[in-house]
């Protein structure tokens, strides 16, 4: 007879939904230890890209005044692991708290009837309480990534035993926290740091079930490690339908390409462009100062002229390195057009009229950048043009396409991994061809940014919510020289409406 280790590493999908679970035990801080397997109900766990650590829930019945006599006071840890039996050729794909147990650090209790209690526990990664806890007051001199690696492992910093994944940074600096919390100053790091292995300084600082990251959001789509760029395989594709039957078990279809159906899904976020341009997505303008020699400096950003430098989710190694630029297809988020009827003001630099990258006064940023500060590497103080602008696109851009779906339970996907979604389109003219069925703007490959695991235990059903964001179209955007003519009419001039005299 199988033990139950066996059963646990079985890789034997039995439907979609299947999972494999280890016994649940919370642990006393006085070592007592007692197992809730038969007693819980659910379980949630949490991963973002937007969050530090990782999160959940677990909810079980007690009927034996478990709470009372252990007792439960919020102060606990909590032991299991779960995984989907496939296999897999890159991580074990598990999520596993039984080396590193996690931290209950809230109890919810309501009653259900005379003898029974549903209670449940929320959990975080003990990192997380750590965090809470301590604060660091130091200098720190040399590149950013350094400064995180000791900040996480040290002693006096998060003191973690799990595994971190760090993309190294450019340059040195000399910088002091004054009584801040560990993740805090990590966050602080990662809205400044520039990559040295690509171009992106949009950084990260997220736990998912293999471990912690500290890395640029270009990384996601390309693997920046491998000496050239190479475009990041697609992990899984899933397949989203308008069919109101999608992702209901059918009997003629394995286990496996279940796991590819989708149940439901939303597209949360398709483009908002007042947003947008207060955001800078699309054009900014960045004046620096340095109080020490009383200078400033203007720079100005230009999405269109910007997107041919950067790596893209629909970018393939190919049109990445060696093709010239005007032969590269465009799937930018700003068409290549004139925008404004009523601007007809023509760039000599692009020779064109203006596109919606070319108002750069849309939003205007003034940041110190005051060198000399300390006396390592300081000449051009924080670097702040080196990365402010096309931070702050790129984190605006992550939000720009947004889809929701809900899929069967498989763990052996993460956040930072790329997806790729056929989305169906609506209207007429579709057939077999899977080119005219699928919207060609959507369809392609994603992000996944968030991930929520809910394991129903009455039910013995797993299932996933994925977040995930496209920071580019499926497909060509539109690219044209000519003026927009839409014939707008003149209403004539202000007027007084005290004497209904015109102002000129």
């Amino acid at each position: 007879m199988p033990s139950q280790n066996d059963i646990y590493k079985s890789n034997t999908l039995e439907h979609a939904g299947h999972y494999n679970i280890s016994d649940v035990a919370i642990i006393t801080t006085a070592g007592q230890v007692a197992n809730i397997s038969s007693a819980v109900m659910e379980i949630n766990v949490y991963e973002d890209l937007h969050s530090n650590f990782l999160s959940g829930n677990i909810v079980f019945v007690d009927t034996v005044d478990i709470v009372n006599t252990l007792p439960i006071l919020g102060q606990e840890y909590l032991e299991f692991k779960f995984r989907t039996p496939i296999e897999s050729n890159y991580e074990e794909g598990e999520y596993d708290f039984t080396r590193q147990r996690m931290s209950i650090f809230k109890v919810t209790r309501n009653r259900l009837n005379q003898n029974s209690e549903a209670i449940t526990l929320d959990f975080v990664s003990p990192e997380a309480i750590r965090n809470q806890n301590i604060k660091i007051s130091r200098a720190f001199n040399g590149p950013y990534d350094d400064a995180v690696a000791k900040i996480f492992k040290k002693s006096w910093g998060l003191n973690s035993k799990k595994k971190l994944y760090i993309q190294p940074t450019q340059n040195n600096f000399k910088f002091i926290t004054p009584n801040i919390r560990p993740s805090d100053i990590i966050n602080m790091i990662a809205s400044r740091a520039v990559p040295k292995t690509s171009n992106l300084p949009g950084y990260f600082f997220y736990e998912n079930g293999q471990g912690f990251h500290f890395r640029s959001i270009d990384s996601f789509w390309f693997n920046v490690f491998a000496g050239e760029l190479q475009p990041h395989p697609e992990m899984f594709e899933y397949f989203l339908s308008s069919d109101a039957t999608s992702g209901l078990k059918n009997p003629n279809e394995s286990p496996l390409s279940q796991l590819r159906t989708v149940r439901s899904y939303k597209l949360r976020q398709y483009n908002d462009l007042i947003k947008n341009i207060r955001r800078g997505t699309f054009a900014s303008t960045l004046i620096t100062h340095d109080a020490f020699n009383k200078t400033y400096n203007t720079y100005k950003y230009n999405y269109v002229e910007d997107y041919n430098r950067v790596s893209h989710l629909e970018k393939n190694k190919e049109e990445f390195s060696g093709y010239d630029n005007a032969f590269i297809p465009y799937y930018g988020l700003v068409p290549k057009t004139h925008y404004d009827p009523d601007d007809t003001e023509f760039s000599e630099l692009t020779k064109n009229y203006k596109n919606l990258a070319d108002y750069e006064s849309a939003r205007i940023m003034l940041q110190s950048n005051t060198a000399n500060l300390h006396n390592t590497n300081s000449t051009k103080g924080f670097r702040v043009d080196e990365y402010l602008q096309r931070r702050q696109s790129i984190l605006s851009i992550v939000e720009n396409l947004e889809l929701q779906l809900t899929v069967p339970g498989n763990t052996h996907l993460n956040i930072g991994h790329v997806i790729r979604l056929n989305v169906p389109r609506s209207g007429p003219g579709r057939s077999g061809d899977i080119n005219t069925q699928n919207d060609k703007y959507l369809t392609g490959r994603w992000l996944i940014t968030a991930i929520h695991h809910k394991i129903d235990i009455t039910s013995q059903y797993h299932s996933m919510i994925l977040t995930c964001i496209k920071e580019t179209y499926g497909a060509t955007n539109i690219e044209s020289n000519k003026i927009l003519q839409l014939n707008n009419k003149e209403e004539g001039l202000p007027v007084n409406i005290s004497n209904n005299n015109e102002y000129n």
